[in-house]
Order: structure tokens, then C-alpha cells, then sequence
């Protein structure tokens, strides 16, 4: 498929999914989609070194602010041997230019990047090491989760879904990097019903329409023996989308925990498999 046929199919498929209606406004006032810029950013070198400071990509992610990022901090300062390989952890900021902030101790980092450090934290703290599981993540930004759990972990696999435009950015940004799990990228259709050790969502999952959702129950949720789905309310009413005590009833085990810290009072942390 060319590139151009690419984009149309991004367009198609985004609009079908009617994900500009969510809180995060991804159509910008420049009228750009957020498949597309993920396309152009995969495939030109100049728009991949930036991609992160750029105002388009940055109104879906990359906006974790400063403040946010020391209160990220703090929790993942619980875990000292964490704390003790961030330097390895910011590694993750050598591609795609994202703003740095400054923090006492550690030195400059992206906030963005202090997020996903302290998911892995509250991982470990639930369900242990990492070795040698197969892991699964829904909703992948630029593939910076992956790329956090690697610099720790030795995952045996990690299957990473989204639409194809955003996987293409994430395994141009994964590939700058060596890993110690085969990777894997699949869109939703794309996707094979098969077990895994551990699903990872960081808000993706609760954003997408029900019968979105209900395909990654069946395929991937239902079949994963250990959970870790942030949730957050921005989901449109129209979108029917799973509710907190209709995932309680329908993953076995499942168990529902405060965000910490809380980036809004609605949210919360499904896990199972502890």
C-alpha cells in the first residue's frame, strides 16, 4: 500500500471510529487527523526527530505537565532499585524530541516518560517480575511503555495493537532501540484470539466505542492471565462504553483501584491476576 492510500485508509477508519468526539480534540484547528501525523512522522526523518514537541501530537499525548511528572516522581521514588536505573529510563527521551523538564535528583526527563516509569512501578509492586511474560498492550502512543519495561525486564514477547499509522511511528521508534522482547504490531482486525501473561492499557481501552471494546475482550482481555487498564470517563455517551461494574463482572478476579496520582476523580486502575 502506498503512502498516500495509507493516509486515505486512516482517515476512513478514524472517522469510522468517530474519535474526534472524545475530550482530547484530535483534529487540530490545522485540520490534521492523529493517524496522519503518525504516518508522516514514521516515514520522514525530519518530522520523526520532533514528533513529540509537535502541538498536533502533544493534544493526545506528551502532555503530561511538569507538576504531574513530580507527583510521578514521588511514587516511583517507593521503589529504589527503580529509582537507581532512571538514567536507563530516560534513554527513552533520545528520539523524537519531546520537551524535558527538570527535576531534582534525576536531571532533565520528560514527564511523559516519569508516567510510564511509574506504571512499571505499580506493575512490579502487583505482579512481580516481568521475565519472560508475554505481554500485550492496547493503545501503544509511540511504543514508550514497551520501551520502559525493556530497559528493566526481559519479556518474552510484546504485542503491541492500535491502529496501523500509530504502529508504524511506534516500531520506528522501538527499532532505535535494542529490546530484550520480540515485538509484535497488530491492528484490531489483524489480531489473533491467543493467551498472554499480561495486558497493559493506559487509558486507550475505555476511550473506544463498545463494540470496539468487545472485540478486545473477547481476543485479548478474557484470555490474559494478569491485567493493568487505567481507565478514564472521556468516552462520548453514545459510545456505550464499558462501565466500572461491568468490567468487575466481566473479567474474573478483576478489582478496581485508585488512580495514584489521580490526573482526574473519575478515573481508576483495573487489575487482575495479582
Amino acid at each position: 500500500m502506498k503512502p498516500r492510500e495509507i493516509i486515505a485508509f486512516s482517515k476512513i477508519l478514524w472517522n469510522r471510529l468517530r474519535i474526534r468526539t472524545l475530550g482530547r480534540g484530535l483534529r487540530t484547528q490545522y485540520g490534521i487527523v492523529f493517524p496522519d501525523f503518525c504516518l508522516r512522522a514514521a516515514l520522514s526523518c525530519r518530522k520523526f526527530q520532533k514528533f513529540r514537541s509537535s502541538p498536533v501530537y502533544q493534544r493526545v499525548l506528551e502532555h503530561v505537565t511538569k507538576e504531574h511528572g513530580e507527583e510521578y516522581l514521588k511514587e516511583i521514588a517507593k521503589n529504589s532499585e527503580l529509582l537507581g536505573q532512571m538514567e536507563a529510563f530516560k534513554r527513552n527521551d533520545l528520539y523524537g524530541g519531546p520537551p524535558l523538564s527538570y527535576y531534582s535528583g534525576i536531571g532533565w526527563v520528560s514527564p511523559t516518560t516519569l508516567r510510564y516509569v511509574k506504571v512499571l512501578a505499580d506493575l512490579t509492586n502487583f505482579f512481580g517480575t516481568l521475565d519472560g511474560l508475554k505481554i500485550c498492550e492496547i493503545g501503544v502512543g509511540y511504543g514508550g511503555q514497551c520501551r520502559v519495561i525493556n530497559a528493566r525486564f526481559n519479556p518474552s514477547s510484546y504485542l503491541l495493537i492500535d491502529l496501523k499509522p500509530v504502529l508504524m511511528l511506534a516500531q520506528r521508534y522501538l527499532d532505535s532501540y535494542v529490546l530484550s522482547s520480540t515485538t509484535r504490531y497488530r491492528t484490531m482486525n489483524e489480531l489473533e484470539s491467543s493467551k498472554s501473561d499480561l495486558v497493559i492499557s493506559n487509558y486507550a481501552f475505555s476511550e473506544l466505542p463498545r463494540e470496539i471494546q468487545e472485540v478486545y475482550m473477547r481476543k485479548v482481555l478474557l484470555k490474559s492471565a494478569r491485567g493493568y487498564l487505567t481507565v478514564n470517563d472521556l468516552a462520548p455517551p453514545d459510545f456505550r462504553s464499558y462501565k466500572r461494574e461491568e468490567l468487575l463482572e466481566t473479567i474474573p478476579g478483576s478489582r478496581a483501584i485508585a488512580e495514584i496520582p489521580s490526573m482526574d476523580s473519575r478515573n481508576y486502575v483495573l487489575i487482575w491476576g495479582e
